[in-house]
């Protein structure tokens, strides 16, 4: 069968992120025997052109669109994605009569209101390896689209969700020679690696239990620095981000990967997200020894009670502990905190201001407001408070920010502080985080986390 795979995501603030998700469809698919082809739109100059020459090229009989982001997650500086994702679904329908299938981590989210919207016949939520090429089979045997774990028709019944084992190790590896590495590398960009599947935590505003399930799936670290090492010898990568949703959690995984990694003596440096648990001293030194140039925490805020309100499983001493294991091991992190959400006041910002003035981590990333998903805790707090109603659909996105706060005091307060702290950015109000100051930085070269530049 001959597969179109189109990735929609036209972002590239901070920088542009290399489609990892719908690159693993196309290995995938290619296993099961299909001729296949995959279009970027990322660097599109003219993406009506861009996708008529593509159908043009290899008339497809089955076309999968991924969704990466349906908005750029930024209070207030919002931006929706909806216009344009839905233009490309246009086109594709005016040039081609074969089925579309939707997914990513943004149609997993919405994946009832993005049928609806975009008017196309199903979808994929979650994992897609396994649905897409049974769907394709099915397809190509003529009989019709069967009812599959995953799959989501439009105006079916409820999606049976099933997770499989880690599904690309070995050959089973993404196919990156369809995407346009010296692009991305060019533009600043880099490689991604996951090393894991599933989130076992249950914070209050996260959807990566929604789209990845929450039982953590790991692969096998040599398989992991496999992976890397042919991203650095074939396609040139340099730097690599691990798209994990806490790269090391459980511990020992990370350090068999550390391990991995240096065993092959690889000249490659990464950057991983990561949960102040279990983040030591032996663990950050192996990082730092294994070629590792930063850690992001998802620290959300430095007081108790709004650790409690978001439901994080970790208090400020796990915190203050993380960041003196980077400060021995010599290895740069940065904290993410939301300001805003349930329960938050002056006061509580105050304690996160002030632990983050004690800890001084190479970084802090300031985000404001929580973006309210459907099927979350916060959105049952936002319906109970009256802040969004049962109808809304929350494709155009929505914030919570705390009634005991008030927008005004809560960019007012963070604005404040960000200024007079050099190690401050905050994306929503455009502190340490120009866009032209961005892409200068990615044009002249440089790799991995910005935030440790600016």
């Amino acid at each position: 069968m001959r597969i179109l795979l189109i990735s929609v995501n036209r972002e590239t603030v901070p920088a542009p992120v290399a489609p990892l998700g719908i690159s693993c469809i196309a290995g995938a698919a290619r296993r099961d025997g299909h001729e296949v082809e995959l279009l970027d739109l990322c660097f599109s100059v003219d993406v009506e052109e861009d996708i008529a020459r593509a159908i043009a090229r290899c008339s497809p009989e089955l076309i999968g669109i991924s969704i990466r982001n349906v908005d750029n997650l930024t209070f207030p500086g919002s931006v929706s994605y909806l216009e344009e994702i839905r233009f490309a679904v246009e086109v594709l329908k005016r040039e081609s009569m074969a089925p579309i299938v939707a997914g990513g981590p943004g149609f997993s989210i919405f994946p009832d209101s993005l049928l609806s919207l975009l008017e196309i016949p199903m979808g994929i939520v979650g994992e897609g390896e396994d649905t897409f090429c049974a769907l394709a089979r099915n397809l190509e045997e003529g009989s019709g689209v069967p009812d599959l774990p995953n799959l989501l028709r439009a105006g079916g019944c409820p999606v049976l969700r099933k997770n499989t084992p880690f599904p690309f190790d070995g050959d089973a590896a993404p196919a990156r020679d369809l995407l346009d590495n010296r692009r991305y590398l060019e533009m600043g960009g880099m490689g991604n690696v996951q090393s894991k599947r599933g989130c076992p935590f249950d914070c209050s505003y996260c959807t990566y239990p929604l789209i990845n399930g929450s039982e953590l799936r790991l692969r096998p670290a040599d398989a992991v620095a496999g992976e890397l090492a042919e991203m650095a010898l074939r396609f040139g990568v340099d730097h690599a981000f691990f798209v994990d949703d806490i790269f090391n959690w459980p511990a020992d995984h990370a350090m068999e990967i550390c391990d991995a990694i240096r065993a092959r003596e690889l000249k490659i440096s990464w950057t991983c997200f990561a949960t102040p648990l279990g983040m030591t001293p032996a663990l950050a030194s192996a990082m730092r020894m294994a070629g590792c140039r930063g850690v992001e925490f998802g620290a959300d805020s430095g007081s108790s009670s709004m650790l409690s309100a978001y439901r994080k499983p970790f208090t400020p001493d796990h915190l203050r502990a993380a960041s003196e294991a980077c400060r021995r091991a010599c290895l740069p992190d940065a904290h993410y905190l939301i300001f805003g959400g349930p329960g938050e006041t002056t006061r509580t910002m105050a304690e996160t201001f002030a632990l983050f003035d004690e800890i001084r981590p190479r970084a802090v990333l300031a985000m404001l407001g929580v973006r309210i998903y459907p099927n979350t805790p916060l959105h049952d707090i936002a319906l109970a408070e009256g802040l969004v109603d049962r109808g809304d659909d929350l494709l155009l996105p929505k914030f919570y920010v705390s009634p005991r706060l008030g927008v005004e005091s809560l960019l007012e307060t963070v604005a404040d502080h960000a200024k007079r702290h050099g190690n401050w950015v905050v994306p929503g109000l455009g502190i340490r985080s120009d866009p032209a100051l961005l892409s200068a930085l990615r044009r002249r070269g440089h790799r991995g986390p910005l935030w440790d530049m600016l």
